[in-house]
């Protein structure tokens, strides 16, 4: 667990310079930009904090299921919300009934071969949607049984926006610019409009580590019957 923990804090901190990197660019009159140049960079600024913050999140839960994965747990162990997302991402069909006899019979042979082996290697990739919203970064939690977050939460509450809104903003800024849309923001990408976004993402990065710290101390990723014997 140690490992995994300071593995986690490494990727943070490697994230934490970057983002202070893009800053000091932006911001400290350092690299003598040209006003049309800084512009650009200033709007494409938040693009880069959120690549930071879905690859952090890509990472860090496949660094989590590695971390599972070494525990050599037996898979009827894992709990509920575990199996089926490793069903669901192994097996398609769950989702997608093959029609063809010959599809239907080669995924009964390899539930068969499922079913007959203890242990299985979980699934290493979640799904961000490329968008890692409120509700989709609670639903990977939710799907590795990892505390959700509450829509008030830490210093996100009242009268400041809340965590929802802040993360809500944050990524329609985003994708305005990603997706081809109008660049001219709602909101100027100013000194405090970036600190606000990069503060975000780095609460957000030692707030999945914590849930994950504390899901390994409780062992949820345990299913109830097994929660106090593990393997």
């Amino acid at each position: 667990m140690e490992d995994f923990e300071n593995k986690l804090l490494f990727m943070i901190e490697e994230r934490q310079r970057v983002l202070f990197e893009i800053e000091r660019v932006l911001f400290t009159k350092r690299y003598h930009l040209s006003q049309k140049h800084l512009d650009i960079f200033m709007v494409q600024s938040i693009t880069m904090i959120y690549s930071i913050w879905e690859g952090y999140i890509q990472q860090s839960f496949r660094m989590y299921i590695n971390f599972l994965n070494s525990l050599n747990i037996n898979f009827k162990d894992y709990s509920d919300d575990i199996v089926t997302f490793h069903m669901e991402n192994t097996f398609k069909q769950l989702n997608d009934y093959p029609k063809k006899n010959s599809r239907k019979i080669y995924y009964y042979t390899k539930l068969e071969e499922h079913f007959s082996q203890q242990r299985h290697e979980l699934y290493s990739s979640v799904n961000t949607d490329s968008n890692v919203s409120f509700d989709t970064l609670n639903r990977i939690l939710c799907t590795f049984s990892l505390e959700p977050f509450t829509a008030y939460w830490e210093n996100y509450i009242h009268p400041s926006p809340n965590l929802e809104e802040t993360l809500r903003t944050f990524l329609r800024y985003r994708n305005g610019v990603a997706h081809g849309g109008d660049i001219s923001s709602e909101e100027k990408v100013t000194k405090e409009v970036f600190e606000k976004y990069k503060n975000l993402v780095i609460d957000l990065m030692y707030g999945v580590h914590s849930k994950m710290m504390k899901g390994i101390s409780e062992k949820t990723y345990l299913n109830n019957r097994n929660i106090n014997n593990p393997a």
